[in-house]
């Protein structure tokens, strides 16, 4: 009671409610694949899986995914509205790059090289052709990029993230420029990336002389190409000036932000490193943690928003949502209204407990966030009706007892104890079977309607099992009370005479 998290006030209870029921946003990606990539299919329907992964983890967003024509990804967020969040939310796309800091001879280039230098209509590393048409990326101290500068037919021009052109005079000149890591794969030249070439990011710790854990880094693998790539990077910057200098910095960027810049330092300066580096520095376990999800994340393909986030409405309207609404109450109805009826005094204690289990099943579909669409309400009712089966097997078991002569509370635990093993293997089949309907619908059907019902379906049983055993088991004792033995006809049996 009182609990902010599980907003009561809110419009609809603080339900998220689906797509079919509210609305949400609706986005549609343009993937853009680096020069050279031969199994765009592979990788596009990796970026989709990862998409997937993000948002729809455990069934409980029931988002709609789409793949279209051209390499294009739609997808659809039920229950949100704020587009900014949904920007934010789950699909900031994660293009993973590695650049190292311009060089002009021997000096690092920054920003204010370029402005110096008016009407230069080239960039001022030229070793390679492929960098002539890579932009160079100027950030500030927190990594964040303050102007891109890209070759176009006109010369060099400065633009922010969207296209726009950017006045450069009013930011800082100190700022470095960035350019791309490149290296040769047979008779091609190649930048190093993440999504093409990084196989996996991850938390280790670091040992002192003695062997002890004196703080953590992050390591990181490459695949084949990627370690060929790495080795010939690394080797490069490896020779150039001092340790500690800017020239030899290897930096990872994530959407264009400068999430680390290691130094590239192997321990007997001539080793390789081959498929294999870790990244150390005075991280906490928290900001390792941070860097492997960073490095981990990023998408086999670079993302760009081509329409949207924009909002749209429900597809089956608000009438809907009152006719659930009124499906759910009159379906709670009836089930309490026949065990009144045909369990009397019992029928009333699994009424009671049916009422505790639906305020739990909602507080946790709040809670987790669960989605009800029209399928998870149907999951959500259906669960109603299978909440009652346990009181059915141990009420019936209780009368039993009592017409064997037993004591009220003797009969009550015996109820208890001898109804378990059939309600827990009822309820073990019905959770094998939201598994297979789980399944079923994320990865044969591709539905989220399907999965939905099986998620709501599966709290719901999950729920009923406690209610069962712990609800009306200390409701049944209360009302076992002094004198109840002498009212057996309360729980549908009739009194034996003394």
């Amino acid at each position: 009671s009182g609990s902010s998290s599980l907003h009561r006030k809110n419009e609809n209870m603080g339900l998220r409610l689906g797509l079919d029921l509210k609305g949400g946003t609706y986005i549609v990606y343009q993937a853009e694949f680096p020069e050279g990539t031969e199994n765009k299919d592979e990788s596009f329907d990796s970026t989709v899986d990862l998409i997937r992964r993000r948002i729809d983890e455990y069934g409980v967003f029931e988002p709609v995914i789409q793949k279209q024509e051209g390499y294009r990804i739609a997808v659809q967020l039920p229950g949100v509205t704020d587009v900014e969040k949904a920007q934010e939310y789950i699909f900031k796309p994660g293009w993973l790059e590695f650049r190292q800091v311009e060089m002009n001879g021997s000096s690092t280039v920054s920003l204010g090289d370029y402005l110096n230098n008016t009407g230069r209509t080239s960039f001022f590393d030229t070793s390679d052709a492929t960098l002539q048409d890579a932009n160079r990326i100027f950030g500030d101290a927190n990594g964040q990029p303050i102007v891109f500068l890209k070759k176009g037919d006109e010369g060099l021009k400065y633009v922010d993230q969207n296209g726009n052109p950017v006045d450069a005079g009013q930011l800082d000149k100190t700022a470095l420029s960035w350019m791309p890591a490149v290296g040769t794969v047979g008779s091609d030249v190649k930048a190093l990336n993440g999504n093409q070439y990084l196989t996996n990011a991850s938390l280790q710790y670091s040992r002192d002389t003695l062997g002890n854990i004196s703080g953590f880094e992050v390591g990181i693998k490459w695949n084949k190409e990627g370690a060929d790539l790495f080795g010939q990077i690394t080797k490069r910057l490896r020779d150039r000036g001092d340790y500690s200098t800017p020239q030899r910095a290897l930096g990872i960027f994530l959407d264009n932000i400068l999430i680390s810049s290691p130094q590239v330092y192997p321990s007997d300066m001539t080793g390789e490193y081959g498929d294999t580096a870790s990244i150390t520095g005075n991280f906490t376990q928290s900001e390792a943690k941070q860097l492997v999800s960073k490095l981990n994340s990023a998408f086999p393909v670079s993302l760009k928003l081509s329409y949207g986030p924009d909002v749209i409405s429900a597809t089956l309207g608000k009438d809907f949502i009152h006719r659930s609404v009124m499906a759910g109450l009159i379906g709670l109805a009836v089930v309490a209204l026949f065990m009144i009826l045909y369990y009397r005094l019992l029928g009333v204690v699994a009424t009671l407990a049916l009422v505790i289990y639906a305020i739990l099943v909602l507080a946790i579909y709040k809670v987790l966030g669960v989605t009800m669409s029209l399928a998870g309400v149907a999951g959500f009712i259906v669960s109603l009706g299978m909440a009652v089966d346990a009181n059915v097997l141990i009420f019936e078991r209780l009368k039993e007892e009592l017409r064997s002569g037993r004591t009220l509370r003797a009969a009550v635990e015996s109820g208890f104890s001898r109804a378990w093993p059939a309600i827990r293997d009822s309820n073990v089949t019905t959770f094998i079977a939201c598994g297979i309907l789980y399944w079923f619908g994320g990865s044969v059907v591709a539905s989220t309607a399907v999965r939905g019902f099986a998620t709501t379906l599966f709290f719901g049983v999950a729920v009923s099992m406690f209610t069962a055993l712990t609800v009306t088991r200390s409701l049944l004792i209360f009302f076992t009370g002094a004198g109840a033995e002498k009212k057996l006809s309360r729980f549908g049996v009739e009194a034996k005479d003394a």
